[in-house]
């Protein structure tokens, strides 16, 4: 029974490596020149073999490796103290590896049992990576104005290349390309972040190389020039003393310049001392600072020297044409006869007056311009100079020039005949407009805005208008019509005999209902009289 039992596993186990086959894994196998490769049987311990033979084509024929029988094992040609081959796996080790080592391995195993087991795979062979090196084109650059490129090179056979900046990866963009398979870095417009270290790596599948590290000489700058000011002081007193440090980041370092107020100084260095400074000396002060490789020049934020005395003489210069409502712009400029003054404000009636859609400041709030301007602009502006140790206020009366508005006649609407006949026209208008009165369509002589007639009459009876007009704006406005009745001394006033005028516009301007009441009227009247 056991030996039955033993038969049955054995044959099972044979069953299962049967022909066909592949008892090599699929590959490829990696080795390194010199070194040395396992060529594994994915079939365990089944051996001991019959036989085993190992063959290898390089692409110009098969060529026997090894064979293995029961004598031992038989290297062939050129593989004498290279190749070992496991009797019970059948595996194959292969030293002192060569690049003409790559190529196809096949593999034959006849178990004792009877058969024949086959497998092929792959072995690729790289020399490993050796001698990496870099080298630039140029190593002393120009920030944003020169263009460096780094090749790499490096022993070994199918070679991938890495670069890297410090610790962080390149890669391809932008100002950044890679050429030759990545062999060669070019770097447009250098930036001072690109000075490195810079290191290439070379890699293949069976080792890694890294060069020693580069570093570019990149000239820059100047840039982030800054002054400093000591002591600092928004204002300084005639007699002070202060000194100006620049500074700027440059390689090489900088040299400096000053100037004042846009002019160039006879000044050059890092600090300039303002002793003893006056008046004439404050303004903006600007630090140049100067690459001599790079040939920029590059200039500091102002900073501003303000030296102070008492502020006298405030005036306001204003428009010296008449300003017209609507028309007109007014522009309102504030200065002083001496002094330096910090800050200016504007008030209107000793009210601040703030910007609008209409009104806007200058920066300095040396000037105010109004546009256009209206009726409710007129009256006393007042500009108030200040500096830390003294205020001075100028005056100003603005006059905008506008109307005639709003025309009204105010008066009686009903006199008896013989009374005196009073009307009042007003209207806004500036400068006062002057006035004529229209009687039922007739321009009269009275050019004030008081109309009076004594002794009304029924012709006094229709419709009064009044004319306002304004010399300086050209305009002329009418009043609506005020309407004024005459009746008989003592009577009703509403049988007063209007004028014939009036009659003829009613019966013939009128609905039919309308005239009839008139000529009813008429009729009336003359019964009376």
């Amino acid at each position: 029974m056991e030996a039955g039992g033993q038969f049955i596993i054995t044959l099972t186990l044979l069953t299962g490596l049967c022909s066909g086959q592949n008892v090599l894994p699929p590959g490829p196998v990696n080795g390194a020149v010199g070194g040395s490769v396992m060529i594994n049987t994915n079939i365990g311990s089944a051996g001991p073999f019959l036989a085993i033979s190992w063959n290898f084509n390089g692409g110009s024929g098969s060529v026997t490796v090894a064979t293995v029988n029961l004598g031992g094992t038989t290297p062939g040609p050129g593989y004498e103290g290279r190749v070992s081959v496991s009797s019970t796996t059948g595996s194959l080790e292969l030293k002192q590896l060569t690049l003409g080592d790559t190529g196809t391995y096949t593999v034959n195993l006849i178990p004792n049992s009877g058969g024949q087991l086959t497998g092929d795979t792959t072995l690729n062979v790289y020399e490993p990576v050796s001698n990496v090196t870099v080298n630039a084109n140029a190593t002393d650059l120009v920030e944003l104005n020169d263009t460096v490129s780094l090749t790499c090179s490096a022993s070994g056979t199918s070679l991938s290349y890495q670069w890297r900046n410090g610790s962080s990866d390149i890669t391809a963009g932008g100002r950044v390309q890679l050429s030759d398979g990545g062999r060669i870095l070019t770097i447009s417009s250098v930036l001072m972040s690109d000075r490195g270290p810079l290191y290439c790596t070379v890699h293949n599948v069976v080792s890694t190389g890294t060069s020693q590290p580069i570093l570019l000489n990149i000239s820059y700058g100047p840039d982030n020039v800054e002054v400093a000011v000591d002591p600092l002081s928004e204002f300084y007193i005639p007699g002070s003393s202060v000194t100006l440090s620049c500074s700027a980041q440059s390689s090489p370092p900088a040299q400096f310049q000053w100037a004042l107020n846009g002019k160039m100084l006879d000044r050059e260095g890092q600090e300039l001392k303002l002793e003893n400074v006056q008046r004439n000396q404050s303004g903006s002060y600007i630090c140049w600072a100067h690459n001599s490789i790079t040939l920029r020049y590059t200039a500091s934020k102002p900073s501003m020297i303000t030296v102070l005395e008492r502020i006298s003489g405030a005036h306001i210069t204003g428009p010296s044409e008449p300003l017209i409502a609507g028309n007109s712009s007014a522009n309102l400029s504030c200065q002083a006869a001496a002094g330096t003054s910090i800050s200016r404000k504007w008030l209107k009636g000793d009210q601040p007056l703030s910007p609008s859609n209409r009104i806007t400041f200058s920066d300095d709030k040396s000037s105010v311009s109004i546009s256009p301007v209206e009726s409710s602009d007129n009256g006393e502006y007042q500009c108030r100079l200040s500096n830390p140790v003294s205020t001075d206020t100028a005056s100003y009366t603005l006059t905008v020039n506008y109307g005639p508005e709003d025309v009204l006649i105010k008066g009686v609407t009903e006199v008896e005949v013989g009374q005196t006949v009073v009307l009042f026209c007003s209207a806004k208008s500036e400068p006062s407009a002057t006035f004529t009165w229209t009687v039922n369509g007739t321009e009269t002589s009275i050019m004030t805005a008081q109309y009076i007639k004594d002794n009304a009459t029924y012709d006094d009876s229709g419709n009064y208008t009044c004319v306002a007009e304004n010399a300086v704006t050209g305009l002329s406005r009418s009043s609506a019509v005020h309407v004024l009745t005459v009746g008989r001394e003592g009577g009703p006033v509403s049988v007063s005999r209007p004028p014939l005028g009036a009659i003829l516009g009613g019966v013939f301007g009128s609905l039919a209902c309308v005239g009839l009441a008139a000529a009813v009227a008429v009729m009336v009247m003359k019964t009376k009289r």
